[in-house]
């Protein structure tokens, strides 16, 4: 709902070929809320591989922020 039409950009930027390092702490506190949690965990569950995938880069800061956005996403229930 905050995101608006925000997240599809953010979500295109974690598949590019050098996404930037502040992306890691980007998607940290946008997995804060609840419903940034919603669209990283979509049902396709693409923005998890690309987060996992994104934890190999060599940017500390970026690696640091996934694993914030990941650990987020743990506190996500099911419905």
């Amino acid at each position: 709902r905050a995101l608006g039409p925000g997240a599809e950009p953010l979500l295109r930027a974690l598949s590019g070929a050098g996404p930037p390092a502040e992306l890691g702490a980007l998607l940290c506190n946008l997995s804060q809320a609840p419903e940034g949690r919603q669209i990283l965990l979509d049902r396709s569950g693409s923005a998890v591989r690309r987060m996992l995938a994104l934890l190999r880069r060599p940017e500390a800061e970026m690696r640091r922020g996934v694993v914030g956005a990941l650990r987020n996403c743990c506190f996500q229930h099911g419905k």
